[in-house]
Parts: structure tokens; C-alpha cells; sequence
């Protein structure tokens, strides 16, 4: 395991860990994180891996875990900020520093949302994103629907003001976030269709129209927020991407609940880790598959 520091194109510093597999590994994964989730968090699935062979980076994006300022407040960072500029300056350095190819992204959550950023994607093999459903509120059942809801138009707001950045910590919604960051984060999530607006009068809208990596959709059925319609949703924002959804039922391989993040606890090692495994390992699981056509939003043609 060896502590690195990566640089963005902006000059930003980005905490990471990168773990060596072996001289004939099968191949290097990255690990992207869930909003406001720490690399550490990362850390024993980050073990499994290399136990199997295989070559692992973890990093934190800025603004988060060893990416952060001392004082939070101070932060200028957005939440797209971690597709256009932090995952592909990791993407970059693996390809540039370790000559890296045929690179697997796990992006969990937000980590497999934004990689339609990623500019060399070429140089990666397949992406597999865990519990990376569509984040718009209006989408939830209730009463999360409710709660998710107060989050955005009532508590949010009032943490910024309050703090000047996203103190979210004490709510338990993972580590405090920049305040920019929760602002973004807000916005999308008000939205029926989440980033897609950004990506139309901002950013690149052809990037993630252009993405023709195979993605695999994993998500955990005990899970809010990731859905039958939020996975859906999604990955409707990869039209031209082969794309294969896949749902997990729990409670059929252990008594723990996975929820939103517990897929990647250390608990699930023997139960849920080896579905994970299969996927990397391009190994039939037992798990139910679908296939998903995606419909091209007309406003990204136009």
C-alpha cells in the first residue's frame, strides 16, 4: 500500500492510495468513491482485490478525506469538478506514470455517474457502478421521499448559511462537503433529470453521449436510492454505451442489510464480495441480468 499524491490539470492535489498487484496481475482497478465517502472506507475491498492480483487505486476527490483544506470553508471545489478535473487526473496518472491499459472503473454512487468526464477512455476495459441510481428526490419512496426531500429545500440551505460549507456530517450523510459541492449536489438532485442541464449549457453533453465503454449497473435491492427506475434513469445518460443492469437480492446471500454503501463492508466478504469478484473476473454470475436499451435524450442530439 503506498500513499501517493496525484496532480489535476488545475494544479490540484489530490490524496490517494495506490496498492501494486502482482508482476502478472490480471489488471488495475479504481476505486471512485460515494458523495462525501472517505478512500479509507475503500480499504479492505481495496485488499480483497489485490489478494485476487489485482493492481487498486483508491483516492479521495477534492474537497474530501485527505483531498480536503484544513478549513472546509475555504473550499472553492464543485461536485462536476470531481468528473472534468479529479478522475481524470487519476485516470492520466495510471495511464502516464504506470502505463496502464484495459483499466476497470468501479465507481460507486456519484463515482459512477461522473466518469462520462473521463477524456481517455479508450484505456479503460469496462466500468462496473455500484448503487449509482438517478439522484432526484421525486424518484424515492415514501417516507424517504419526504426526508430527502426536507434535506434539499429546508436543512441544506441552512447548513450553508449556518456553517458556510455542507456540515453534513452530524445528519449522518458521510463527511462534511464543500460548500459549493452541496450547492451543486442540491440542484441536481431537485431535478427530474439530476445533471443532465449542466451537462447541456455547460459542460460536454458528447462526452457522455460519445461513451461506448461497456458499463455493468450493479445495485443492491435494499437500497433507496438506487432503484429499478433510478438505475434505469441513469444510465440512460450513456445512450451509445453497451449496458447491463444487474440486481442483487440481499437477503438471498446474508442477513446483513448492504443499504446504499454497506456493499463494500468488510462483513459481505464471503456473501456479496464474490458477485462483485465475478463481475471483474468477466465470470457468469447467478445473479438476474438485463439487458438495457437506452433512449437518447433528444436534447443532447439537437
Amino acid at each position: 500500500m503506498q500513499p501517493i499524491t496525484i496532480t489535476a490539470a488545475d494544479g490540484y492535489r489530490l490524496s490517494a492510495t495506490y496498492f501494486e498487484g502482482h508482476t502478472s496481475a490480471p489488471g488495475t482497478i479504481v476505486i471512485s468513491s460515494a458523495t462525501g465517502v472517505k478512500k479509507e472506507f475503500y480499504l479492505n475491498f481495496a485488499r480483497y482485490l489485490v489478494r485476487k492480483g489485482y493492481t487498486v487505486l483508491l483516492y479521495d476527490y477534492r474537497g474530501i478525506g485527505g483531498s480536503a483544506p484544513r478549513r472546509l470553508k475555504t473550499s472553492k471545489a464543485y461536485m462536476h469538478e470531481w468528473g472534468t478535473k479529479d478522475m481524470n487526473a487519476v485516470l492520466n496518472w495510471l495511464v502516464a506514470e504506470k502505463s496502464c491499459i484495459d483499466i476497470i472503473w468501479i465507481g460507486h454512487s456519484i463515482g459512477g455517474q461522473l466518469f462520462g468526464f473521463l477524456e481517455k477512455k479508450q484505456h479503460l476495459k469496462k466500468v462496473i457502478t455500484v448503487n449509482a441510481g438517478l439522484g432526484y428526490w421525486g424518484n424515492f419512496a415514501f417516507p424517504m421521499n419526504i426526508k430527502i426531500g426536507a434535506l434539499w429545500y429546508i436543512v441544506a440551505p441552512l447548513l450553508i448559511t449556518i456553517h458556510g460549507y455542507g456540515s453534513v456530517k452530524k445528519l449522518g450523510w458521510g463527511e462534511d462537503l464543500p460548500g459549493n459541492v452541496l450547492r451543486e449536489w442540491r440542484k441536481w438532485c431537485i431535478n427530474k433529470n439530476y445533471f443532465m442541464a449542466l451537462l447541456q449549457k455547460k459542460l460536454n453533453a458528447r462526452s457522455f453521449h460519445d461513451f461506448n465503454v461497456p458499463i455493468t449497473a450493479v445495485y443492491t435491492n435494499d437500497d433507496f436510492i438506487a432503484t429499478d427506475k433510478t438505475i434505469a434513469r441513469m444510465m440512460e445518460f450513456f445512450p451509445n454505451a453497451p449496458i447491463d443492469i444487474i440486481k442483487i437480492p440481499v437477503s438471498k446471500y446474508t442477513h446483513h442489510k448492504a443499504g446504499h454503501t454497506g456493499l463494500f463492508r468488510k462483513r459481505f466478504e464471503n456473501s456479496l464480495w464474490p458477485l462483485l469478484a465475478a463481475m471483474i473476473d468477466n465470470k457468469e454470475t447467478v445473479v438476474q441480468h438485463s439487458t438495457f436499451t437506452s433512449q437518447v435524450f433528444e436534447t443532447i442530439e439537437a
